[in-house]
């Protein structure tokens, strides 16, 4: 049996949220429908996603008093893939711009991070 390594040189991750803008938690079907979307999609063009487990921190303003509060989003879910290099993600960059902002409108977010990095990650595809 062979092995064949190869490099995944850049990292897309994008955060599914677990509260709206208002600090209330989102639906848990809606939330679910998302993760599987978001999921699907980056395994279509990169190959692969992986859910992670993300409790996140972020500050907005209290509707009722407009001071700025702290949430924090235990049930907030990471999802992972690695592309093969930069100029890969950039040839997905307005799909994934696009698949944000449906996220964010349909998950009433003030904002959605998108992450993508240099990654020294790789894969190891088994053969035979």
């Amino acid at each position: 049996m062979g092995l064949g390594i190869h490099g995944k040189n850049y990292v897309v991750a994008i955060p599914i949220p677990f509260l709206d803008r208002g600090g209330k938690e989102l639906n848990k079907k809606l939330r679910r429908k998302w993760q599987r979307k978001v999921q699907k999609e980056l395994t279509e063009w990169f190959g692969g996603a992986l859910p992670y487990s993300s409790p996140g921190t972020f500050n907005l303003p209290d509707p009722l008093t407009g001071k700025v509060r702290s949430y924090i989003e235990k049930g907030q879910v990471l999802m992972i893939s690695g592309c093969d290099d930069r100029e890969e993600f950039l040839s997905k960059r307005e799909r994934i711009e696009n698949l944000a902002e449906a996220m964010g409108k349909a998950l009433n977010q003030a904002a959605v991070l998108v992450l993508a990095f240099p990654s020294d990650s790789f894969l190891i595809e088994f053969e035979g």
